[in-house]
């Protein structure tokens, strides 16, 4: 994996502010006894030097307690932001919404390639998936997992033209299940490996397809490997 980059204070500030005008992706890893993951939030506001505000808690789950340490995560294209904070006390609205608070970042904030965070790495074990092709069901590992697709390696020699529908199932940790439809959009084939042909899938989900658990377990995977990854650091509560 190539460095991280460590941003200055302005080029911080400047990426918090598109991610909150695009609505990037953003989670939060609590420093708890749990580890817990909270997903599928947004930046909703900046007070640069004091706090940040995230809106997108989902009304099952819990607030976390004032004074948790977290991992902020921010996912803005092709870069994945990591940083250190503390949780501030809430804001609750009559909607019955909640804003989460989190001091401004006293420590370094560190910027990631989205492709240098894999959602599966050497230190994990490989994911198995089955996939449906021309009605033969193949067994493959689930080598890259992101929001819209997949990478594959399967174990046979397959030359599979391109556009071609397969179906994708897979059980991912946290009893989650991925099954979708998708279109092959790259082959390549690895002489002399275990599992020969590869193949990148675009995802084709179905209308009413629930992905928020499949976008949940990546968002945890990418935490975890951006917050290994980066330079070690560990603050006092």
């Amino acid at each position: 994996m190539s460095p991280a980059s460590t941003l200055s204070a302005p080029v911080l500030e400047q990426f918090l502010l598109q991610a909150q005008f695009t609505r990037a992706m953003a989670s939060l890893r609590l420093h708890d006894a749990n580890a817990r993951l909270v997903g599928d939030l947004h930046i909703q506001g900046l007070r640069p030097g004091s706090s940040l505000s995230l809106s997108g808690l989902h009304t099952r789950d819990t607030v976390p307690q004032v004074g948790t340490l977290v991992t902020l995560t921010v996912l803005l294209g092709d870069e994945v932001l990591t940083l250190e904070s503390c949780l501030q006390a809430p804001v609750h609205h009559a909607d019955g919404s909640t804003l989460l608070i989190l001091d401004w970042p006293s420590e370094s904030a560190h910027l990631h390639h989205r492709r240098d965070v894999r959602v599966a790495g050497p230190d994990q074990s490989p994911l198995k998936a089955k996939v449906l092709l021309d009605g033969r069901s193949l067994d493959a590992l689930l080598v890259n997992l992101t929001e819209t697709g997949v990478g594959l390696a399967l174990e046979e020699s397959l030359l599979v033209e391109l556009h071609a529908t397969v179906q994708i199932d897979a059980d991912l940790p946290g009893d989650i299940h991925l099954s979708c439809p998708g279109e092959v959009r790259h082959l390549t084939y690895l002489e002399g490996q275990p599992y020969p042909t590869r193949l990148g899938v675009v995802l084709s989900p179905l209308p009413g397809t629930d992905l928020e658990p499949i976008h949940r377990f990546i968002q945890a995977r990418r935490t975890d490997r951006s917050h290994i990854h980066q330079p070690h650091s560990h603050r006092q509560g």
